[in-house]
């Protein structure tokens, strides 16, 4: 799915790494890094556990590392209506629709096209 998403969205990408990619059963864990072509990057976190549970984190930042967005499910913020899904800006925190990779690539695609 990772290498997938990252061909569907080479417009946009400048290099990407992988730090762990482990598959056991079900089970999957990924790490990694994806770099755009306006410098931001997106850095991975997503695991899904051999219960059918899945924790994920997808922290974006700017050339100069400050947050642009970060996405993740932990479950705190349960005054947010899609608790545990999330959304966290740099003033506040959002209802989050994203829950997978391409949806992160389609909103930071937007923004990026937004911005050229």
């Amino acid at each position: 799915m990772f290498y997938k998403v990252i061909e569907e969205f080479l417009d946009i990408v400048v290099s990407f790494s992988v730090s762990e990619f482990r598959k056991y059963g079900s089970a999957v864990s990924l790490i990694a890094k994806v770099e755009f072509i306006n410098g931001s990057t997106l850095h991975i976190k997503d695991y899904l556990f051999l219960d059918g549970k899945r924790k994920y984190s997808y922290h974006w930042q700017d050339v100069d590392g400050n947050l642009i967005s970060r996405w993740d499910n932990s479950p705190h913020h349960r005054e947010i209506s899609t608790f545990p899904h999330h959304n966290h800006l740099p003033e506040r925190i959002i209802d989050s629709k994203e829950r997978n990779i391409r949806d992160m690539f389609k909103t930071i695609k937007d923004v990026i096209s937004e911005s050229i």
